[in-house]
């Protein structure tokens, strides 16, 4: 283990550590009529997603609004603006996946160590948001992104049904 002095105390770390196959790029995104009934929902997912095993919300705090998406059009950057899930870019984007009443879009990030691990991390996330947005929470959907993101597409629908 390394102990390296930092103004604060100390930053330690393992020297050396082990790797294993996992499952990255879980996602949801929660679509809400404004911002503190979204924020409210997402945080409630993301609380109820930490109480899980196997899993890691790989953002800080959980949720984001960054709302990338894989590509770019410039080439030094490999992701860019979820332009069609951008309530600021709505008038200018060349396709929108928001409806009218939908203003605001936050996102949670799940890895996993499995498959079914980021399945029931997103299963219990949905039900917790849906309890606690109450009618400012839209709608709950996920990221595709044509496919492109990995070899796991885990559908919304399929989870609910279980």
């Amino acid at each position: 283990m390394w102990r390296i002095p930092v103004m604060e105390g100390e930053f330690l770390i393992d020297d050396s550590f082990g790797i294993q196959a996992a499952v990255g790029g879980g996602n949801l995104l929660f679509l809400g009529k404004e911002l503190s009934s979204t924020l409210q929902a997402a945080t409630a997912a993301a609380e109820a997603m930490r109480k899980l095993p196997n899993i890691i919300l790989p953002m800080p705090g959980g949720v984001v609004r960054s709302g990338s998406k894989p590509g770019s059009r410039y080439k030094a950057l490999p992701a860019s603006t979820n332009d069609a899930f951008c309530p600021t870019l709505r008038g200018s984007a060349p396709q929108t996946e928001l409806r009218e009443d939908e203003a605001c879009v936050l996102e949670i990030v799940i890895d996993g160590l499995d498959e079914s691990s980021v399945a029931d991390a997103m299963r219990q996330g949905m039900h917790a948001a849906a309890e606690a947005g109450g009618e400012g929470l839209a709608r709950i959907t996920a990221g595709n992104y044509g496919g492109n993101l990995g070899q796991y597409k885990i559908g919304l629908h399929p989870l609910l049904q279980d």
